[in-house]
C-alpha cells in the first residue's frame, strides 16, 4: 500500500513537473510582436520660380501702390489723354492682334476723326504749357506708350481685351466719344496692370525660395523697382512699335 501510494505520488510529481516544464516552453517559444516604423518620406524638392508667361528673369516694373494696384501710363488721364492713348492702344491692336482689327482701326478714325485730332491738339498743349523740351517729352512718352502696349508677355490678353473695343469703338456717336474712351482705356490697360500683378508675386515667390537655398543668399537680385510715375514706366528694352496702319492720324 505504502509502495503505491509512493508510486501515485511520484506520478503526480513528474506530470506537474511535464506541464510547467511545457508552459515553460510555450511561453519561451511566443513571438515577439515588432512594430515598423515607417520613417515619413523626404521632403519634396523646392523647384525654382520662374517669371511668367515666358518673361525675362530681371524684368523691371513698378511696384504695388498700397491698394495692390499699379501706376500704369493710362491711369488718371484727362479726357484728350484718354482719346489719344486709347488710338495709341487701338493702333498697337490693329497691327498685332489680326483679323479685322486693321478695318476696325481705320473705321475708327474716319468716323471720330475730329475728336482725335481735336484730343491731339489738347493733348499737345498739355506738355507745352510744361515748357522746356515739351516736344521731346511727348515724344518720348509716346514712345514709351508703345512700348508699355506692345510688351509680349501680355499681347494675348491684351488683343482679348482689345478686339472688342475695335468692334465697338467705330459705332461710338461721336459727341459720346470721350465717355466710351474713358472706360475703354482701363479695359485695354488691366491686362498689363494683370501681368505686372503676376510677375510681383513672382519676384515675392523667388525670393523665398532664394532664402530656403543654402545659405539663404538669393541668387538673383529680386528688389522692388523704384515707383514710375504715371507716363514715364521703364519697360524691357524693346524696339518702340511707331508703324501706322494706313490712314492714321500721325502727330
Amino acid at each position: 500500500m505504502q509502495q503505491s501510494n509512493q508510486s501515485r505520488s511520484l506520478r503526480a510529481s513528474t506530470l506537474a513537473a511535464l506541464v510547467g516544464i511545457g508552459l515553460l516552453a510555450g511561453c519561451a517559444q511566443k513571438p515577439v510582436e515588432i512594430i515598423a516604423v515607417t520613417p515619413p518620406p523626404p521632403p519634396a524638392p523646392l523647384v525654382m520660380p520662374k517669371p511668367p508667361r515666358g518673361s525675362a528673369a530681371r524684368l523691371a516694373i513698378p511696384t504695388p501702390l498700397p491698394d495692390g494696384s499699379f501706376a500704369t501710363p493710362n491711369r488718371n488721364l484727362s479726357g484728350p489723354a484718354s482719346i489719344w492713348h486709347l488710338r495709341s492702344g487701338l493702333n498697337v491692336a490693329a497691327l498685332q492682334c489680326g483679323g479685322a482689327s486693321s478695318d476696325q482701326y481705320n473705321a475708327m478714325l474716319q468716323t471720330h476723326k475730329t475728336a482725335l485730332a481735336t484730343a491731339f491738339k489738347s493733348l499737345e498743349g498739355e506738355y507745352r504749357s510744361g515748357g522746356g523740351d515739351w516736344q521731346d517729352r511727348f515724344d518720348d512718352t509716346m514712345t514709351r506708350l508703345y512700348n508699355y502696349f506692345a510688351q509680349p508677355p501680355a499681347q494675348r490678353s491684351f488683343c482679348e481685351a482689345a478686339v472688342p473695343v475695335l468692334a465697338e469703338v467705330a459705332t461710338v456717336a461721336p459727341d459720346a466719344f470721350e465717355g466710351f474712351a474713358r472706360t475703354a482705356i482701363a479695359r485695354i490697360d488691366q491686362p498689363f496692370a494683370d501681368f505686372w500683378g503676376e510677375y510681383n508675386r513672382y519676384r515675392v515667390d523667388l525670393a523665398a525660395w532664394q532664402a530656403k537655398q543654402p545659405g539663404g543668399a538669393p541668387a538673383v537680385a529680386v528688389g522692388a523697382a523704384s515707383p514710375a510715375p504715371a507716363g514715364a514706366v521703364r519697360f524691357a528694352p524693346s524696339t518702340p512699335i511707331v508703324q501706322q496702319v494706313p490712314g492714321t492720324p500721325e502727330p
